[in-house]
């Protein structure tokens, strides 16, 4: 598929555009034996999160609950079978990941929505490996009027401190199966 970034990775840019916004980077924590049910670190915002203390408890046992940082920003979707849409993407950032491009495009042409990109997908599921590959920047300004960014704070699942014993281990409570996103 094509896409181009909707955000820019931070204020600076030359296209950064302010109802457009900026693209976040987070910490992210997942129960290791069912990656389904992961969540927001809260440490900066309520000063204690569930899995980072089972993470600190022991190091070596508990690796799986280490937070693990990542991306989220709004791309426009051209998949050649639909009209071009908005939709959020999530990537985990690694050695491995795409995310390396980007931020290397980012530093050499101050900008990463001034360009459409290819997305080319090789494998499935999580044995998915991506390829990014952008296209020459813009020889005219986009026209960002009819492009609605989508709320990337919707994508997030934030459990407060209370909850997230409950949500990450599964257990039954009204407010924690409400707040159970299928990722």
């Amino acid at each position: 598929v094509k896409i181009r970034f909707v955000e820019e990775l931070d204020e600076d840019s030359a296209s950064y555009d302010e109802k457009r916004g900026q693209a976040l980077v987070v910490i992210e924590h997942q129960n290791p034996k069912d990656y389904k049910r992961k969540a927001i670190d809260t440490m900066d915002s309520e000063g204690r999160d569930f899995a980072e203390e089972m993470y600190r408890k022991d190091y070596k046992a508990n690796a799986g609950w280490k937070g693990r940082k990542r991306f989220y920003c709004n791309v426009l979707v051209d998949d050649g079978i639909e009209p071009p849409y908005v939709a959020i993407w999530s990537m985990g950032l690694s050695k491995q990941s795409v995310f390396n491009t980007i931020l290397e495009y980012a530093m050499d042409t101050g900008s990463i929505s001034n360009s459409q990109w290819k997305l080319k997908s090789n494998g499935q599921g999580t044995e998915n490996n991506y390829t990014l590959i952008p296209s020459a920047p813009d020889s005219e300004p986009f026209d960002w009027s009819n492009i609605e960014p989508l709320p990337l704070e919707s994508a997030l699942n934030k459990i407060p401190y209370a909850e997230q014993e409950a949500f990450y281990l599964g257990f039954d409570s009204p407010s924690v199966t409400a707040t159970n996103i299928d990722w």
